[in-house]
């Protein structure tokens, strides 16, 4: 499953540093049932695209909590397992397709930032 993770960059580069993102929990975003049912549609693609655009939202907000933050988007894409991600229930809006990895994710295993 690919995941998408919002961070800042002050959060990428101590990610960098460690070499991974966490500790967990981490909250990322993904085509979920929520997010399918939301935005029907049946292609991945504008699916995952979906899924990006709610993490880089979610970066914002990051942002927007850390006046120290530069204003830039940042939001990691990542391949896990599919037992790794567990949907966040809710019905709102601010919860369409957001999950929760349970641990740390090494950042080398990173698909793209």
């Amino acid at each position: 499953m690919r995941v998408y993770v919002p961070l800042t960059l002050p959060g990428l580069a101590e990610a960098h540093q460690a070499g991974e993102l966490g500790p967990g929990p981490l909250r990322a975003y993904a085509v979920t049932p929520g997010l399918r049912e939301w935005y029907v549609s049946d292609d991945i693609e504008e699916l995952e695209y979906a899924a990006l655009s709610r993490a880089a939202a979610a970066s914002l907000r990051l942002i927007a909590a850390d006046p120290a933050a530069p204003p830039r988007r940042v939001v990691v894409a990542l391949d896990v397992a599919d037992k790794a991600a567990t949907a966040t229930p809710g019905v709102d809006e601010a919860t369409l397709g957001q999950v929760a990895l349970a641990d740390a994710v090494r950042l080398a295993v990173a698909a793209a930032v």
